[in-house]
C-alpha cells in the first residue's frame, strides 16, 4: 500500500481535469473564432454605415457645386435679360439669386474642411464666384450709364466669357473629384463584403468542425469514465485497508480548508499573520515553524508569523540564504541527500537536513516568500504534501490581501498629486460633518481652483499642466494637518476639509495657501513655468450650512465670486449667501453680493460655471 495518502485519489482525478483542459480550451477557440466573426460582421456594417455616409457627403458636396455655378448662371441669365429687354423685373430676379452664390459657397466649404485638395479648389472657385460678381457689378452700372453699347465696348464685359469657363472648368474638376472619391468608397465597400463573406463561412466550417471534435471527445471521455469507473469499483477492497490513513488525510484537509477560510475572511495582513498564528500549529503538531515574506525592496525575508520553539529560525535574512527561494521549489527534495543547509537556520541547530522544510510561496508566477517546518524527526511525504498546499493557500490569500490593499489606496488616492479623490472627499465630508454637528464643532470646506489653468494647458501642454496639478497638490498636502483631508476635486480643482476650524480661521488658512503657491517655483523639464496662483472659496459649518451638499454648493459660489473678482483671491460666503472676497491688493475684508438674489435662486441647486 502506497504510504502517500494524497496519491489514492489520484487515479480518480487523473482523467477529468485532462478532459475539462480539452473543453475548456476547444470552446475557449470557438468562442474566439465567433468573436472574430461578430467582430468582422460589425467591422463591415461600420464600414457601410460609414460609405453610405461618405456617399452622401460626396452627394451634398456635388449639389453645393451644381447650386452655386446655378445661381451665378441664373444671375447672369437674369442680367442679360434686363441689358436686352430693360425689364425691372429680370433685374431682381438677378438681384434675388446673387446672395444664394454666397450661400451655396459657404455650405460647399463647410462640406470640405477637411478634403486640403477639395478645400483649395472650393476657394478657388469662391475667388472666380466673387470676381464674376464684381464683374457683373460694374457692367450693370456701364449699362446704367452708357447703355447697351458702352457694355458692349467694355473691355471686362469680353473677359466675362474667359471667366465663365474657368467657373466651368474648376466645378467639373471638383465634381469629378467627387465622382472619383464615389468609385474608391465603392469599391472598398465591395472589398470589405467579400473578405466578410470568406471571413463568415470559415468561421462556419470551422466552428461546425470544432462542435463534431467536442462530440468525439464527450463520447471517448464518457468511455473513459465508464472504464474508471469499473476500475474504482475493483479497487474498493483495497481503500478500505487505508481507511484509517484516509481518516487522517480528511482531518488534514480539514485543517487546511479552515486555515483556507480563515485566511479567506482576513481583511488585512496583520489579521492574516494573527490567523496563521493561530492555525498552522494545529495542521503541523509537534512542528515549530514560520511564515516569511519577502519586502517590498526584495532584499530581505522577514518573519511573518512564527510558532512553536523557532527560535533557530532567522527572522531576517536575505533571500539567497533559502536554497528553496533559490531553485523555486521545496528544499529539500523527498528521497535526495541534501548537501545544503539553509543559511537562515542558526548553525547550534542540531536537527538535520530531513528534519527541514522550506517552501516557497509562489502566486502569479512572483515569489513572496516562503514557509518554513522544523521537526525533531524526518518530515514524511504527507506532510510535505500537506505544506505544499498550505503554502499555496497562504501564498494566494497574501497575493490578494497585497492587491487588496493597493486597490484600496488606488481608489481613494489621485495618481497625479498624491491627494484624495473625489470619492473619498464625498465619503469623509459626509462623516466629518456629522462628527461636527455630534460635537458640536465648527468645520470648513475650501474650494480652490488654479488660475488661467487652460491657456496655460494650451500654451505649455498637457505635460506641464501635469507638472502644475504634481506640484500644487503636493505643496497643499504639506500646508494641512493630519486631521484634515486634502482631495483633487477634478480637474484643476482642489478641496481641503479644515476639522474644528471656523471661517476666519479657515480665510487665514486660506490666505496661507494662496501666498505659498504665488510664491512657490513651478519646475518642468528644467524649466521654471510659473508662476501660478489660486482662487478659493470658503464655507463653513454651522454659518453656511448643515448639509455636505450646502457647504460644497456655497464654497463653489464663493469660488466663482473669487474668479469674477479678478482671481488670486480668497472669498468666504456669509450667512445670508454673501461673499466675504479677500484678494491679493485688498487688506481690509469686503462684503459684496455674489450676484444678486435673483441670481442667488438661480445658482442655488446648479453651481455657477467656472472660469478659468
Amino acid at each position: 500500500m502506497p504510504s502517500n495518502p494524497v496519491s489514492r485519489i489520484e487515479p480518480a482525478r487523473a482523467v477529468f481535469p485532462s478532459f475539462a483542459q480539452r473543453m475548456s480550451a476547444l470552446f475557449a477557440v470557438l468562442a474566439l473564432v465567433l468573436a472574430v466573426l461578430a467582430w468582422q460582421v460589425y467591422r463591415t456594417v461600420g464600414s457601410l454605415i460609414d460609405a453610405s455616409t461618405w456617399v452622401a457627403h460626396t452627394h451634398q458636396v456635388k449639389e453645393a457645386i451644381v447650386s452655386a455655378v446655378s445661381a451665378l448662371r441664373d444671375a447672369e441669365a437674369a442680367q442679360r435679360a434686363y441689358a436686352i429687354g430693360a425689364d425691372p423685373t429680370r433685374l431682381a430676379d438677378g438681384m434675388t439669386a446673387t446672395p444664394k452664390i454666397a450661400e451655396h459657397m459657404a455650405t460647399l466649404l463647410h462640406l470640405v474642411e477637411d478634403n486640403p485638395e477639395q478645400h483649395a479648389l472650393a476657394e478657388q472657385l469662391d475667388g472666380l464666384l466673387a470676381q464674376r460678381q464684381q464683374m457683373m457689378t460694374e457692367a450693370l452700372a456701364t449699362l446704367r450709364e452708357k447703355g447697351i453699347e458702352g457694355l458692349k465696348a467694355n473691355p471686362t464685359f469680353k473677359s466675362a466669357r474667359q471667366q465663365d469657363m474657368q467657373v466651368d472648368e474648376l466645378s467639373m474638376r471638383m465634381l469629378r473629384l467627387e465622382d472619383g472619391y464615389l468609385v474608391e468608397r465603392k469599391l472598398s465597400s465591395l472589398a470589405t463584403a467579400r473578405a466578410t463573406r470568406v471571413i463568415t463561412l470559415a468561421a462556419v466550417l470551422l466552428s461546425a468542425m470544432m462542435l463534431g471534435l467536442a462530440l468525439l471527445l464527450i463520447l471517448r471521455e464518457q468511455r473513459r469514465r465508464m472504464i474508471s469507473e469499473r476500475r474504482l469499483l475493483e479497487s474498493m477492497d483495497s481503500l478500505a485497508g487505508s481507511l484509517e490513513e484516509s481518516k487522517r488525510l480528511g482531518a488534514a484537509l480539514q485543517q487546511l480548508s479552515d486555515l483556507a477560510d480563515m485566511l479567506q475572511g482576513c481583511r488585512t495582513l496583520d489579521e492574516a499573520a494573527q490567523g496563521l498564528t493561530v492555525a498552522l500549529p494545529n495542521l503541523f503538531p509537534h512542528m515549530s515553524g514560520a511564515v516569511n515574506l519577502i519586502n517590498p525592496s526584495q532584499n530581505l525575508v522577514v518573519a511573518f508569523a512564527v510558532w512553536g520553539s523557532a527560535s533557530s529560525i532567522d527572522v531576517v535574512y536575505a533571500p539567497d540564504d533559502c536554497w528553496a527561494l533559490r531553485r523555486g521549489h521545496a528544499y529539500p527534495q523527498p528521497g535526495n541527500h541534501a548537501t545544503f543547509r539553509c543559511k537562515h537556520f542558526s548553525d547550534d541547530d542540531c536537527t538535520a537536513i530531513a528534519d527541514q522544510l522550506c517552501v516557497p510561496l509562489l502566486a502569479q508566477g512572483a515569489v513572496l516568500g516562503t514557509l518554513v517546518l522544523r521537526a525533531d524527526a524526518p518530515i514524511g511525504s504527507a506532510a510535505r504534501d500537506l505544506a505544499t498546499a498550505a503554502a499555496e493557500n497562504i501564498s494566494l490569500a497574501v497575493s490578494n490581501l497585497k492587491l487588496q490593499d493597493t486597490l484600496r489606496t488606488q481608489s481613494l488616492r489621485d495618481p497625479l498629486t498624491g491627494l484624495f479623490n473625489r470619492r473619498y472627499l464625498e465619503i469623509s465630508l459626509a462623516r466629518d460633518l456629522a462628527r461636527a454637528v455630534r460635537r458640536s464643532q465648527p468645520l470648513a470646506v475650501l474650494m480652490l481652483d488654479i488660475d488661467h489653468f487652460k491657456p496655460f494647458n494650451d500654451s505649455h501642454g498637457h505635460d506641464a499642466g501635469d507638472a502644475v496639478l504634481g506640484q500644487v497638490g503636493q505643496l497643499i498636502a504639506g500646508m494641512v494637518r493630519e486631521e484634515d483631508a486634502a482631495c483633487r476635486y477634478g480637474g484643476e480643482e482642489f478641496t481641503i476639509i479644515l476639522q474644528e476650524t471656523d471661517s476666519a480661521s479657515a480665510l487665514d488658512r486660506a490666505e496661507e495657501i494662496c501666498a505659498s503657491v504665488r510664491a512657490m517655483e513651478i519646475m518642468h523639464r528644467r524649466q521654471n513655468i510659473g508662476p501660478v496662483t489660486l482662487s478659493i472659496g470658503v464655507a463653513s459649518y454651522p454659518q453656511h450650512g448643515d448639509t455636505p451638499e450646502q457647504l460644497l454648493r456655497r464654497a463653489d459660489r464663493a469660488l466663482y465670486v473669487a474668479k469674477r473678482s479678478g482671481r488670486d483671491r480668497v472669498c468666504v460666503a456669509d450667512r445670508e449667501g454673501r461673499i466675504q472676497e479677500r484678494g491679493v491688493s485688498d487688506s481690509p475684508r469686503m462684503t459684496i453680493d455674489a450676484a444678486g438674489a435673483s441670481t442667488r435662486r438661480d445658482h442655488e441647486q446648479d453651481p455657477p460655471r467656472r472660469l478659468n
